[in-house]
């Protein structure tokens, strides 16, 4: 069927199955009746730039947004290393957000600049159909408390908003500034960074009076933070952590949350809720309760439970509550820095990477190689140089960390790499590249390789005479502690991987290394690159100067603006917000 004989209304429904940029880059300069679709009925625009390559994203800031800014319903920003200053640069192309009159969802990630952000405080009140914002993972280490009071205020005023999402860095912990407005409508609510404290969440939910959701973190360590009863009847989702030796105050908390449906709780503190307790708290006040997790931690690091302690506790958690009525199944986790006591579910997942001196379970079919299989992710590439059950396997794991030479146990227990994506390989002197390529040859499906180099010891270049799978995309030797020479650039940009790395991490020797680089690996997107010398960390840039008064900056200006003549034209090139002798280049 000619795709051009269906009608609008088909076409338009078409249209919601794609994001913004396939929808232009497939249809745009079609025919005049298409072009009349996209740009004059269309209306269901979403674009998330995270995803996009540079050419991508200039052509639609300098292109498209102009002529469709009031059909945009969602726009997702990133400054990520993938798309290194990419909001900085959406903020040259498009000065203000007042345009964007219908958008629903706005989202930055890795946002790192305070004028940028204290922009968008001063424009939220434009933004009147907004319901979804979100600040994931920013860090803003000079914002002021009266900047910041500013943003919560005009988010909280937004009339439409029914989703918050806040994880905003900044160079003092704080307690959570809660706003003075009263929010219509905000009913999901996520704080990350900033702390809340007993005394303050009845203010929260008096400005928040329809909150179903609330992510948290409460830090009552200060024995003065007194809490005051008070009807939460709109919750009905509570994720929250505490942290603190003064923890009396969360079962009267929690008894005043009757409407509960979700309940994930952590506590951190030497004050631990057993068994008994959390049953007459569930059956008495919490009769709405439909799925329950917890996890308490002892941080006393002077003297740790004893075994008749833990028994104690553990024995509470056996009634037929427990284990007949709702099946919650309670672990005891430890060894000699913490005791950990956690609800299991088919959820769970143990993150630790020691194997635990202390493991008890009140479910029968439980034990220590259960704890294992479903682990995803090890971190600590000496694992497998100590003691481990023969019964103990990891059939699971998608990212791994490994040190070479590897030892005959390793093989004998992770016999599955085919769902490995990410390997942090740590080399040593007597490096074998046979047993390298073998290693690389059962992870058909990597994408992230990070090489990890003793300073002390030279890195072997001829690791890159290895076959690396086709699946690699990302390539960090941040870690190998080499700086690349144009010798050593050389050598790599004639590796097999080339051709098939997007995004590279690495420390060169000089300016002339970078160029190589970037010329002869022809689908290279985003370049980090570190220049000789030690890290020289600067949160505030403005104080930052040229060789004078005993200060160094390795990467000078004129570096940079050589770099802009010798380089594409279409590359944007900027250092790192709180590096700055670290280049990030955005290429395509």
């Amino acid at each position: 069927m000619n795709f051009n004989l269906l009608p609008n209304e088909i076409l338009l429904t078409f249209f919601d199955y794609l994001d913004g940029d396939d929808l232009l880059h497939a249809f745009d300069g079609l025919n005049a009746r298409i072009n009349a679709l996209l740009y004059k009925q269309y209306r269901r625009y979403y674009f998330d730039f995270s995803v996009l390559s540079k050419r991508s994203f200039d052509l639609i800031c300098q292109q498209y947004i102009p002529l469709i800014a009031d059909h945009i319903l969602a726009l997702h920003l990133s400054d990520s290393e993938s798309t290194p200053g990419q909001i900085s640069l959406f903020f040259s192309y498009i000065p203000s957000l007042r345009q964007f009159t219908h958008l629903r969802s706005l989202s930055f990630t890795y946002l790192r600049s305070k004028d940028i952000l204290l922009n968008v405080a001063i424009e939220l009140p434009y933004l009147v159909q907004l319901t979804h914002l979100k600040f994931n993972t920013c860090s803003i280490p000079d914002y002021d408390e009266t900047d910041f009071e500013l943003l919560m205020n005009n988010i909280w005023n937004l009339p439409n908003l029914i989703h918050f999402y806040l994880y905003i860095h900044k160079e003092r912990e704080q307690l959570f500034i809660i706003p003075s407005k009263i929010s219509p409508s905000l009913k999901y609510l996520s704080i990350n960074t900033e702390k809340l404290n007993w005394n303050l969440i009845n203010r929260l939910f008096q400005h928040t009076p329809n909150l179903k959701y609330l992510r948290a973190h409460i830090d009552c360590s200060k024995n003065g933070d007194g809490y005051i009863g008070s009807s939460f009847s709109t919750l009905t989702s509570l994720n929250i952590f505490i942290a603190g030796s003064h923890s009396s105050k969360i079962i009267p908390f929690l008894q005043d949350t009757r409407n509960l449906h979700h309940l994930n709780i952590r506590i951190a503190g030497p004050n631990f809720i057993d068994g008994y307790q959390w049953e007459d708290l569930i059956r008495n006040y919490l009769p709405k309760l439909k799925t329950f997790h917890f996890s308490m931690t002892d941080l006393h690091f002077i003297r740790l439970m004893t075994k008749a302690e833990i028994d104690e506790l553990m024995n509470s958690f056996r009634s037929s509550f427990w284990i007949d009525e709702h099946q919650w199944f309670v672990r005891c986790i430890g060894d000699r820095y913490y005791i950990r006591f956690e609800a299991v579910s088919k959820a769970f997942r143990y993150a630790a990477d020691t194997l635990p001196s202390v493991f008890k379970s009140t479910d029968s079919q439980d034990n220590i190689e259960r704890l294992y299989t479903p682990m995803s992710s090890i971190s600590d590439e000496t694992l497998f140089d100590r003691p481990i059950s023969s019964k103990i396997c990891f059939p699971k794991l998608n990212s791994l960390s490994v040190k070479c030479p590897i030892n005959d146990q390793y093989w004998s227990m992770v016999s599955n790499l085919q769902q490995v994506s990410s390997l942090s390989l740590h080399l040593s002197t007597d490096l074998s590249q046979s047993e390298l390529q073998a290693l690389l040859n059962r992870m058909p499906h990597l994408r992230l390789l990070t090489i990890h180099q003793d300073a002390s010891l030279p890195l072997p270049m001829s690791l890159f005479d290895c076959t690396f799978p086709s699946s690699i995309h990302y390539l960090d030797l941040e870690y190998c502690k080499h700086y690349f020479n144009e010798e050593d650039c050389i050598i790599l940009t004639h590796s097999s991987l080339t051709s098939q790395i997007k995004q590279l991490d690495i420390l060169v020797k000089n300016r002339e290394s970078i160029t190589i680089l970037v010329k002869n690996m022809p689908n290279l997107s985003t370049l980090c690159a570190r220049f000789t010398d030690e890290i020289i960390f600067e949160s505030r840039p403005s104080r930052i100067r040229n060789n004078v008064d005993d200060e160094i900056i390795l990467c000078k200006d004129e570096d940079i603006q050589w770099l802009v003549t010798h380089l594409p034209s279409t590359c944007a090139i900027s250092r790192h917000p709180f590096c700055v002798n670290h280049l990030r280049i955005w290429i395509k």
